[in-house]
């Protein structure tokens, strides 16, 4: 299996707000964030590759720390922003236009349990696609919709399409069909504000008769730092 880390989006408004690193290495009891989930993805013993920016790396040797967190793993430097997860996921594309697993995972959010079970629940379902799931409403997320049997029929972003929310963890049982559906995705120009989403790429997917499967996991076990204030947020209402 492979797992791609992204990393690569624009930290302008941490910035903004007086951090001086990286949002990935802001910190929870002394313990940045990145590790938190690096270490979250250990148990699936798979080959790890981040894509992260190069300024980023420039200002804060980034790179060396993760080699530290996940020795031998791939480091993609994006010198540019791109147009959203897709394009930055691609940046791996020669590790994983494949036979072999993928798992794509926001280095932004931490989930605290359930990702090894998640995907032995993919394999065990023989589900061409899977993403995890928890219960929100809100539109800052994106959803999936579910068919009779329990599987996707359609995802969609930032637009609740059901009480579904996705948690930023998707695999792929072949790194080559995620690789296919992202070009696929960006030749239908299927994005929101310009930006190219992972969960649309299921759609296409879906058209081709792959099944695709989810597995919940509890609101509580999913937290995002996407924002300034979902850090500040968290750091001020847990106390671990």
């Amino acid at each position: 299996m492979n797992v791609i880390v992204l990393m690569a989006g624009s930290g302008k408004d941490f910035e903004e707000r007086g951090h001086v690193y990286p949002k990935y290495f802001l910190e929870i009891n002394g313990q940045p964030i990145i590790q938190r989930v690096v270490e979250s993805l250990k148990p699936l013993g798979a080959a790890m590759s981040f894509a992260i920016r190069k300024e980023d790396n420039d200002k804060a040797y980034i790179s060396s720390s993760l080699n530290i967190l996940s020795p031998h793993s791939h480091v993609y430097k994006v010198s540019d922003t791109t147009k959203g997860a897709v394009c930055s996921a691609l940046f791996a594309i020669d590790s994983i236009n494949n036979d072999d697993e993928l798992l794509i995972i926001n280095g932004d959010q931490w989930i605290k349990n359930g990702i090894d079970e998640a995907v032995n629940h993919f394999r065990s379902k023989d589900e061409e696609g899977g993403i995890i799931v928890f219960r929100s409403v809100h539109p800052r997320w994106s959803f999936v919709a579910l068919d009779k049997d329990g599987y996707v029929n359609e995802t969609s972003e930032k637009r609740p399409i059901s009480d579904m929310a996705t948690a930023g963890c998707y695999y792929f049982k072949h790194g080559k069909d995620f690789v296919e559906a992202a070009f696929n995705t960006i030749r239908k120009d299927v994005n929101y504000n310009g930006s190219y989403y992972i969960c649309s790429t299921y759609n296409e997917l879906i058209l081709t008769q792959k099944k695709v499967g989810v597995y919940e996991i509890p609101s509580k076990d999913y937290v995002s730092f996407a924002t300034p204030q979902m850090y500040e947020n968290y750091l001020n209402n847990n106390k671990e």
